[in-house]
């Protein structure tokens, strides 16, 4: 299966579990939104930051040997043509960068003081926008994709870090994290 969405409603049906089940429908639909805007916007414009604008870190931020970096090149030209096709590849950089940032802005506005951005308990929409902002919180600490979760929208890296303390108590022993502090 190519898509999360599909993949959760699988698991749903097979698991007889529902996150969204306490929602109304109208939160239901906020959430969808959410989630589209996560998998449209943000998640292309971190594979833009991280496959096109700075591809060489990606070397020493997977440890991959310099052989593979010549197929990951071919990855790079692929992820191009992604990007182009998608749409979002089209825009200059610091569009991108200025369509990343009201997304990620709109995303802290709308969690605010909550624990979870649908309330109390977590939902869907949260394992979606986890991914996404943990991918900027944990492997992206020099860009401005950081620089927003962390200083311009702190909500975002406690609601991050919430997340990765429920579910992960073990995460820094799992991912050889030292740094305590994102």
């Amino acid at each position: 299966m190519g898509d999360s969405g599909l993949i959760i409603e699988l698991l749903n049906r097979e698991k007889g579990v529902d996150l969204n089940q306490p929602l109304s429908d109208a939160d239901k639909a906020v959430s969808r939104a959410f989630t589209k805007m996560v998998e449209e916007n943000t998640y292309w414009g971190l594979t833009q930051y991280r496959w096109i604008d700075n591809f060489d870190k990606l070397q020493e931020l997977f440890e991959i040997p310099w052989i593979a970096m010549l197929f990951m090149r071919r990855i790079r030209s692929n992820t191009k043509q992604k990007l182009m096709a998608h749409g979002i590849g089209r825009h200059s950089k610091d569009d991108l960068e200025g369509i990343i940032e009201k997304d990620l802005k709109a995303i802290s506005t709308f969690l605010g003081a909550k624990p979870y951005l649908m309330g109390d308990e977590p939902t869907e929409v949260d394992a979606v926008v986890f991914g996404q902002l943990s991918e900027i919180v944990w492997t992206a600490p020099d860009s401005y994709l950081h620089r927003i979760v962390a200083l311009d929208c702190p909500n975002l890296l406690a609601y991050c870090n919430r997340i990765k303390d429920r579910y992960w108590p073990d995460w820094d022993q799992l991912t050889g994290n030292t740094n305590t502090n994102q």
